[in-house]
């Protein structure tokens, strides 16, 4: 299992599970999902733009520590999981 996560795996982590995910950034319930999977116009895991950008306002908005560069080359999970602790800690 890889420790690398990608920029849709990173959402779920720091922001909702794939389901809420969707409907978060404007999109139906079950668009996330297809974002796991490739299309001609992005590789598997990462998000369209519009949804990038949504997702980066909402992470800001509410003190997410969702980065632009974590859109666009996912992170590793070892700093994610930091990223969540610091979040759990401060709250």
């Amino acid at each position: 299992m890889s420790s690398h996560l990608t920029p849709l795996e990173v959402c779920e982590r720091l922001i909702a599970p794939a389901k809420a995910l969707g409907p978060i950034l404007g999109y139906k319930e079950k668009a996330a999902y297809a974002w796991r999977q490739g299309s001609k116009w992005r590789d598997a895991g990462d998000m369209p733009p519009d949804a990038n950008r949504r997702a980066l306002a909402y992470a800001r908005a509410r003190g997410i520590p969702l980065t632009a560069d974590h859109l666009i080359h996912g992170a590793e999970r070892s700093e994610i999981d930091a990223l969540l602790a610091e979040k759990v800690a401060a709250e």
